[in-house]
């Protein structure tokens, strides 16, 4: 575990757009002058939107001579909540700011530049001015095309690497820099997870193509319900770190010279078999995770121990990614049609599903 530092810029500092227009030079300027205090936009144009859980606003821009001093880029991404839907994802939109303001300057996780980031008191919105990954010419990858062994290798090992820089860290008590970073089993997260257990909701994701997709035996909303809770009581019993939180395909990227990046972070405080179970599950095609996900966890559980953690023997790490399965069917199972295509929920519940059932993870979460 690494020393933190604490950002003394505050979560709210300035009122935030609502609707594309009003993401204006002036507005930019004022962003940005939090970390360029001279700098200011002269022109900007909305080149694309990018409509989904958050919204992405590619913008070109024009600088003043301090912006070309601070080199500046000449497009930038405005990710906030621009949609009908966003203020119900208000607190989700509030932790990945403070993902870039209180995480990304240290924690070793290779994610996109900010420029800006910030919360508005008077709103819903959180905003997030960043790097335009597509003008560095990084490989966006796709949940309906898997990965290969040595890139999901290559992502595991960078995943220890920032797990163990927050293994069993006294900065998540409270007090420390990472108090306000909460559980998936606690919170708002529960109580996200129960509007969907709701008996009329999950019949109408059991009736979807992703329902469809896996074994009745897995269509049980009570059972899915025990799993949860026990998956968060035993947690509580285990070494915790900080997660990215959802690294699924559609979250990540590969710059030109192969290194793994992690964008739109939902970071939580947790074991790490949660991303570990739900990344490999994700990126993998069916057939490649049952010859692969033994050697690709003893890989991750080799890189941890490089970084100095004394990490669970096989056969207990086994059981935990086994076990952990279950949120991530959970997540695609009930994943909205406005956050991902119901053929990219379907790929990955029929992902989920398939390990559920192979590795009888129902049967390992009594209560």
């Amino acid at each position: 575990m690494r020393e933190m530092k604490s950002l003394e810029a505050p979560l709210s500092d300035m009122s935030l757009p609502l609707t594309v227009e009003q993401i204006t030079p002036q507005w930019l300027s004022a962003a940005l002058r939090f970390r360029y205090p001279t700098v200011e936009v002269t022109r900007s144009t909305v080149e694309d939107v990018i409509y989904g859980t958050s919204t992405k606003i590619r913008v070109r821009c024009e600088y003043n001579t301090a912006g070309a001093r601070a080199g500046l880029p000449p497009t930038l991404i405005v990710k906030g909540g621009f949609e009908a839907h966003s203020p119900k994802m208000k607190e989700m939109y509030a932790n990945e700011i403070r993902f870039y303001r209180d995480v990304q300057p240290n924690v070793p996780i290779n994610s996109p530049k900010c420029y800006y980031a910030g919360s508005d008191p008077n709103s819903h919105q959180s905003i997030v001015i960043m790097e335009d990954l597509k003008a560095a010419n990084a490989r966006f990858l796709h949940p309906q095309h898997p990965q290969p062994y040595d890139e999901v290798a290559w992502r595991l090992a960078d995943m220890a690497r920032y797990h163990a820089h927050t293994w069993n860290s006294p900065e998540f008590a409270a007090g420390g820099s990472l108090d306000w970073v909460g559980s998936r089993f606690d919170g708002w997260s529960v109580t996200y997870q129960e509007r969907y257990l709701v008996p009329d909701v999950w019949r109408h994701y059991m009736e979807s193509p992703r329902g469809a997709a896996i074994s009745n035996r897995l269509h049980d909303a009570g059972q899915m319900r025990r799993a949860l809770l026990r998956i968060g009581e035993l947690e509580r019993a285990e070494p915790h770190c900080l997660i990215h939180g959802d690294t699924h395909l559609g979250n990540l990227y590969i710059e030109a010279n192969g290194t793994p990046g992690f964008f739109d972070a939902q970071v939580a405080r947790a074991s790490w078999h949660l991303e570990v179970s739900y990344h490999m599950t994700c990126a993998l095609d069916i057939a490649d995770r049952r010859q692969w996900e033994r050697p690709l966890l003893v890989h991750y559980l080799e890189a941890l121990k490089s970084h100095g953690i004394a990490a669970p023997t096989f056969d207990k790490a086994w059981l935990s990614y086994r076990r952990s399965l279950a949120y991530g069917l959970f997540i695609f199972v009930i994943n909205e049609i406005r956050f991902q295509t119901e053929a990219i929920n379907t790929a990955y519940t029929a992902r989920f599903g398939a390990a559920c059932l192979e590795h009888d993870t129902m049967a390992l979460l009594p209560r």
